[in-house]
């Protein structure tokens, strides 16, 4: 039977909130990217809080909160559901798709009391799951219809924390904007920083000090001054100069060779002035700020883990090392930085691999054949492209 032409499947996200963060840049990404011609999108974020927020208004699509302010427990978590079901229905919702443990859980629940067709979780990160917590993944996992993860070493890990049938998830590779994260010169950033052209900068972006081995970063700087002593450090978001980290910039006598930046809007701009990018993860899922390095051609030194080392060719596009080690983590980035033009061809190898498997575009193209391909099993009349593009720039 040939499908009826009908207007855009009405498509909703579900996310806790939308502060600065890889899956909520991934989230603004697929928003912008999504055919408009197929989907209607809808966002609702949990505790209608979040800086990216304001990316989603401009992109035009609507935010709903129903019941942001009620809480994740007791009483707030049965108004949380109720609500959400009655926006569904009130929406003429087609498709749910989930983000993050407590949109999962909220999220799919209030879809199958709303009798959603399509429902789906979304893992983003190797995070072990115990107590409650594990409970309320499992019963995310079993409502949804479909689980996606962004990595192989994803899949891999849910499926044993969470005892997530393999075949009930789909791997679809984080992607960034590469139109956005292109090459630029150098030059100009390093003179924001207050730095000469020959001194060699060593990053790293992260949100957060937990799981992201900050503290190993900074030590691993210190030991690849001792060697190179051109070297400047950079930390990118919102990471605290507590005393804790105060001491230890002290102790290996950085004062002046380590800048936070905090959170930025210019990324990349800030990541044009890296000779080398850092990810000293204690673990990850697929990180979109080493796709966003490697768009740009750094060379890249990351910890091997969650899923680092589908993207990242040890030797080749960029260094491996164990997690939790900064000797092995400043042996890598001195290695990198006595080759340059090793190091150049690690950048250019790099951004090859991004262009080729994890850019925006392909990444919303995939899940987009993977809605279309539920809801059609689930009776829903499919809208046909007419090819005219309606995606937002």
């Amino acid at each position: 039977m040939t499908p009826t032409i009908m207007r855009p499947i009405r498509l909703a996200y579900v996310i806790k909130s939308m502060i600065v963060g890889g899956s909520q840049t991934h989230l603004s990404q697929v928003l912008r990217f999504l055919d408009r011609e197929r989907f209607d999108p809808i966002l609702y974020c949990l505790s209608g809080e979040g800086a990216v927020l304001d990316r989603v208004h401009e992109l035009g699509v609507p935010v709903l909160a129903p019941a942001a302010g009620w809480g994740f427990k007791g009483p707030g978590l049965a108004v949380q559901i109720a609500r959400l079901a009655s926006s569904f229905r009130r929406e003429g919702v087609g498709v749910v798709h989930n983000y993050l443990l407590r949109a999962n859980l909220v999220g799919s629940i209030s879809a199958r009391l709303a009798r959603v067709p399509v429902v789906l979780c979304s893992k983003r990160g190797c995070h072990e799951r115990r107590g409650l917590e594990l409970v309320g993944a499992k019963i995310g996992n079993r409502l949804a219809d479909r689980v996606t993860v962004n990595a192989q070493a994803v899949r891999e890990f849910v499926h044993a924390n969470e005892g997530c049938p393999r075949e009930h998830m789909t791997v679809i590779p984080s992607g960034i904007d590469t139109e956005r994260f292109r090459p630029l010169p150098p030059a100009p950033f390093k003179t924001r920083l207050g730095l000469t052209e020959d001194q060699l900068v060593v990053g790293i972006v992260t949100r957060m000090r937990a799981r992201k081995g900050v503290e190993e970063f900074v030590r691993a700087v210190g030991r690849v001054r001792q060697t190179v002593p051109r070297v400047h450090a950079v930390i990118v978001g919102e990471v605290a100069f507590d005393e804790t980290l105060q001491q230890l910039t002290r102790a290996l006598q950085l004062e002046e060779h380590l800048t936070l930046l905090g959170r930025r809007n210019d990324l990349p701009e800030v990541l044009s002035a890296f000779d080398v990018f850092v990810l000293s993860s204690h673990d990850e899922g697929m990180s979109n700020a080493i796709l966003e390095a490697m768009a740009m051609q750094k060379p890249v030194v990351a910890t091997d883990v969650g899923g680092t080392g589908e993207v990242v060719r040890h030797g080749e596009s960029g260094m491996l090392v164990p997690p939790k080690d900064p000797e092995a983590l400043a042996a890598a980035i001195c290695a990198v930085l006595a080759q340059p033009e090793r190091a150049h061809a690690m950048g250019h190898l790099g951004r090859r691999v991004v262009e080729s498997g994890f850019s925006a575009r392909a990444m919303v193209r995939q899940m987009e054949e993977l809605y279309l391909t539920l809801a059609a099993q689930r009776g829903l009349a499919l809208p046909v492209a007419t090819g005219a593009s309606t995606v937002p720039n």
